[in-house]
């Protein structure tokens, strides 16, 4: 069960109901395969500072990628081996690597697939990375991912 606003519109897209998303996982990404894993995906992972907390948000930057930090326009951080960027799509809303820095793969639980409730939501896509983002990411390092191809 998805709780909070850090994920909408992605996920809880109107946080004016009483109910939350419930969302399908796939875990067979789960401990490190990184190849199963891209820019984009949604993925639960535990938390850097709380090992009984699950924390629900979508990759930005793999490793080699660099990323320039929300409120940090003169700095950059590279992704190291291992190691991946979260943020939340309502990144204002949102407590993610902004603020811890990178998540090692092995926090990783699994990616999200699908919303499965409420019924309105059964089956929804999960739309893309937000075009927003797409500016402060440097794939490997050295291109700009929204000079990339969507």
């Amino acid at each position: 069960m998805i709780s909070g606003r850090s994920m909408q519109p992605a996920l809880n897209p109107d946080s004016n109901r009483l109910w939350r998303d419930v969302v399908l996982v796939n875990r067979m990404v789960k401990g490190g395969m990184t190849s199963r894993l891209s820019r984009g995906d949604i993925v639960t992972f535990t938390s850097p500072f709380d090992p009984n907390r699950c924390i629900v948000k979508r990759i930005v930057a793999l490793p080699h990628d660099c990323v320039v930090p929300l409120g940090k326009p003169d700095s950059f951080v590279r992704i190291p081996m291992g190691h991946f960027w979260v943020e939340g799509d309502e990144s204002f809303h949102s407590n993610d690597s902004n603020s811890f820095g990178p998540i090692p793969l092995a926090l990783v639980g699994g990616r999200v697939i699908r919303p499965i409730w409420p019924p309105s939501r059964f089956g929804a896509r999960i739309p893309p990375l937000p075009e927003w983002k797409r500016p402060r990411i440097f794939a490997n390092g050295s291109t700009r991912l929204s000079d990339l191809d969507p």
